[in-house]
């Protein structure tokens, strides 16, 4: 029988991906009145873009409630008018969401959600890659 021995890093994003998806259909109910978890890409430019933009929001908050208005959707101001300013033309845009209650016990903590938001990054196929 033949092993196959996997990198730590490659361990880690299974185990977090597996951790936020089975957290995701778990509390997903109550989540969705605040955003998706895990990276979202929002828009990505049609020619050349020039920086990746990544919201994170804070304790408590979602990766859409805490970037949109009154509830609204077409207040969602990262997808909706960010990508409409001439600034942010050639600039993709993501939001990152994640369990934020404090209120309640979790087995992870904000180190484990820093990991997965850098392994999604790293897996993210829209995100830009520079060989610099």
């Amino acid at each position: 029988m033949e092993r196959h021995i996997s990198s730590s890093s490659s361990l880690s994003r299974s185990f977090f991906s597996r951790t936020l998806t089975k957290r995701d259909e778990i509390a997903e109910a109550s989540l969705n009145v605040k955003g998706p978890l895990g990276l979202n890409t929002l828009y990505v430019p049609t020619d050349s873009t020039a920086a990746d933009l990544v919201f994170v929001h804070g304790l408590g908050g979602g990766s859409r409630s805490t970037w949109t208005k009154n509830g609204e959707p077409a207040l969602y101001w990262p997808e909706e008018w960010l990508p409409n300013d001439p600034g942010f033309r050639d600039v993709s845009i993501h939001s990152f969401g994640y369990d934020s209650n404090w209120d309640k016990e979790s087995s992870l903590n904000i180190h484990d959600f820093s990991k997965s938001l850098l392994a999604s990054i790293h897996d993210c196929p829209s995100m830009s890659r520079t060989s610099d």
